[in-house]
Parts: structure tokens; sequence; C-alpha cells
């Protein structure tokens, strides 16, 4: 990452952590008429895959790095990086797109059937999840960590948390309409 990206990533990480106010997820997201779908997890999982063919159908608004910020009841899904910083990625970013947060979604590859999705219960599978994806506090910075740990509960508190399962073969109209039905 270059160096002025970081820098602005600390910068960002700095503000947010220390007013409470927000985190940064290694996720890709898609928006629809206000409402916000993120895919989070570790490299490799489909996150970029699941945005790009959503993208024929909703608006992406960053494939790789998101925010998302707690605004009064709801949470705030937007990009802090533009393309013109990114020179040389091949990040599919939309700095005008942004909206409501409605879910999170964990990918995983489906070979059999058709893509679906399954709701997560299980609060400590969802917080070792998050681990892995949310930007933690900067080194040396330990007092944003409790913070940190609220602001993922926050979140946790705030949204439902889903499997989805995604069969390559699948057509961005039958992946779209499966979120759209998420109460």
């Amino acid at each position: 990452m270059e160096a002025k990206i970081r820098s602005r990533r600390e910068s960002v990480l700095r503000s947010l952590y220390s007013s409470q106010s927000g985190l940064i997820m290694h996720s890709s997201s898609v928006e629809n008429v206000g409402d916000v779908f993120v895919f989070a997890g570790v490299a490799d999982v489909g996150k970029s895959t699941l945005a790009k063919k959503l993208g024929e159908n909703m608006a992406v608004i960053n494939d790789d790095m998101n925010i998302l910020e707690f605004c009064e009841e709801d949470i705030c899904v937007s990009t802090y990086f533009t393309q013109s910083e990114n020179q040389g990625y091949h990040y599919l970013i939309n700095e005008d797109a942004k909206g409501i947060l409605k879910a999170v979604f964990f990918p995983k590859m489906e070979f059999e059937k058709k893509s679906f999705l399954e709701k997560i219960d299980d609060r400590g599978y969802i917080w070792r999840t998050l681990l892995n994806c949310v930007a933690p506090p900067l080194k040396g910075e330990d007092e944003f960590f409790p913070n940190y740990l609220e602001m993922i509960e926050k979140l946790m508190d705030s949204v439902p948390f889903f499997h989805i399962y995604h069969n390559l073969n699948d057509s961005p109209e039958f992946i779209a309409e499966l979120l759209r039905g998420i109460e």
C-alpha cells in the first residue's frame, strides 16, 4: 500500500476509533435503493466476485475496504478510497455510493446447489470472523482497543449476519433477489 494511502487509512482509523463512530472493514459492499449489503471476510472468499457480479444490478461501493459509521440509529456504509488514489490497483470503487447497512454476509463457495443464505445466530462465530476482517487499532495506541471491541459488539447488535453460499453459475439477478428478500 502506498505511503499516502496508508497515512490516510491510519488517519481514518484514528478518527473513527477515538470518536467511537465506526469501523473499517475488509469487505466488499453493494447498494440497492439505499440498502447496503456487506460481504466480509479474509482474502479469497468471494467478496470481490460477489461485488462484480452484483454490479450489474446494484451500485458497488468498494470491493476491498469500507467504512461502517454509526449514524443515529443506523450504520452508514461508504468508502474512503478514491479512484485516483488507487493507481496500479483494480478495485471497484464508487465514492458517490453509500447507504444504510441492511446485513453482513460471510461468503462461502457453493458448487452443487443454487446460491442460498443461512442466518448466523452464533455470536462467538460472528466475533471470531469479524476480528479477522475489521481493521484493528493502530499499533501503540491501545487506548482505542476497548472502543474497538465495543464497536464490534454494537455492529453485531445492529444488523443480521448471514452466510451467503455463492454458486458462480447463478445469475446476478438471482443473487440480487436473495439479498432483496432480507427483512
